[in-house]
């Protein structure tokens, strides 16, 4: 039988505190950023799919705001949606809170995060379009 040679114990140290080999599973990669924000601020209306609450909260999913210009959903964001008479006619009129207490590094990382996972690969969003649209 053939024994696979060991390199200066090489073989020992790829081995866990049971002696087995290491899983080849893969490793879980750690939430980014914008998904820990995403999570704390969006996920309970918006939901982890993006499909919002049916009657309650919109979806989010390629959605004209995520796919648009991304100083417009900044904005958006940041304002809490903006108060329209045709949102308010819509069977979805529960009201955004405003998220301008979050920095704009922050909300770049959110706006970048929903873009990249419910806007069809959207590009990201920087905090220096943040800043702009925070000036409008």
């Amino acid at each position: 039988m053939f024994a696979a040679p060991q390199l200066n114990g090489c073989a020992a140290a790829n081995k866990n505190a049971a002696g087995a080999a290491p899983s080849d599973a893969p490793l879980a990669t750690a939430p980014s950023r914008g998904e820990q924000l995403y999570a704390t601020h969006c996920l309970a209306c918006h939901q982890a799919d993006g499909g919002g609450v049916p009657n309650m909260q919109p979806s989010i999913i390629d959605s004209p705001w995520v796919l648009g210009d991304p100083k417009a959903l900044a904005l958006f964001v940041m304002s809490g949606g903006f108060d329209s008479s045709a949102r308010k006619e819509s069977a979805v009129d529960n009201v955004m809170p405003e998220f301008r207490q979050l920095s704009d590094d922050d909300l770049a990382q959110i706006l970048s995060y929903v873009r990249q996972k419910f806007g069809s690969a959207a590009g990201p969003v920087t905090p220096a379009e943040v800043a702009e649209a925070r000036q409008l």
